[in-house]
């Protein structure tokens, strides 16, 4: 018999692409994902997988290069940077629309109200407004008002929500945390990538956003190496680690699969292909240790 995985994934950009290799890995060693909990990008992958659509999405995604990404950031300046307009209607055309309560399993998909200063727990209505809620990250990407509530990223109040996943008889809790703390490095084949990264200019409106992860050099004072948007990720980044630090605690995974925080930016989508092989090897290796211990 298959074993019963209850799956949590977690919240961080880009680096949410591993969530895939994680569970290709996972039905690939014939575990079962009877439900799904996620926040953010987190959620994003749960409620595709949920649609059986993962696949399809995986595709996409290993299809975009640097300037398909730009292409998909459609810019304003109402309560955040980017609307996701354009990204999620081709999601919509890619996965169609669904209602949660008719997806192929349990999925709960985390937002937050700041207005009423809550978490909110999504497990019916239509996925892509809550997905669209939970990945509105804070002054970045635009807030959803949605019945009376005004929707931000669930990275804020639940990056990692191992309490809100649904449990099954026999089942065991897998989750996988984007904000773990140790170094990156790359699978040999995309040993050059990071760098590639980390050198490039976010932004195609220069004016807007000047250094997103921006080139330095030794001659700038330690305050002309931030960029505005660069303090606002580090900041989250460093909440969703002390919050995902006491959630571990809390309640605790039978497997946790952890995932470098310096592996992937916000925006790195255009690295999928590393992102999702990335994910598979964490996958591998928290697994096997998992089985050992279990023998």
């Amino acid at each position: 018999m298959a074993k019963k995985v209850a799956l949590v994934l977690s919240a961080g950009g880009a680096r949410g692409l591993a969530h895939i290799g994680v569970i290709e890995e996972l039905e690939k060693r014939g575990f079962q994902i009877t439900s799904i909990a996620g926040t953010s990008m987190g959620a994003l992958i749960a409620g595709i997988y949920s649609t059986g659509k993962l696949s399809e999405f995986k595709q996409w995604a290993l299809q975009l290069s640097k300037a398909d990404v730009y292409r998909l950031v459609d810019f304003t300046m109402n309560l955040g940077f980017v609307k996701m307009d354009r990204v999620f209607d081709e999601l919509r055309t890619l996965v169609g629309s669904w209602q949660m309560e008719d997806l192929k399993i349990h999925t709960s998909i985390i937002a937050a109200d700041i207005n009423g200063k809550e978490e909110v727990i999504f497990e019916k209505g239509k996925l892509f407004d809550a997905i669209r809620a939970s990945v509105a990250y804070p002054t970045v990407i635009t807030p959803v008002e949605l019945d009376g509530k005004l929707l931000v990223d669930g990275g804020i109040v639940n990056p990692l929500p191992v309490n809100k996943v649904k449990r099954n008889e026999g089942d065991i809790i897998v989750a996988v945390d984007l904000s773990a703390e140790f170094d990156y490095i790359p699978l040999p084949k995309y040993k050059n990538t990071i760098e590639e990264s980390n050198n490039m200019t976010f932004s195609i409106v220069k004016n807007i956003i000047s250094k997103w992860r921006g080139e330095t050099n030794d001659n700038e004072s330690l305050r002309d190496r931030w960029s505005y948007l660069k303090i606002i990720d580090e900041s989250l980044n460093m909440m969703h680690r002390r919050i995902t630090t006491l959630s571990l605690q809390l309640s605790p995974p039978d497997i946790i699969i952890p995932v470098s925080q310096e592996s992937g930016g916000l925006f790195d989508y255009y690295r999928a292909e590393e992102l999702i092989e990335y994910g598979r090897a964490q996958a591998i290796k928290s697994i096997e240790k998992w089985e050992d211990k279990s023998k």
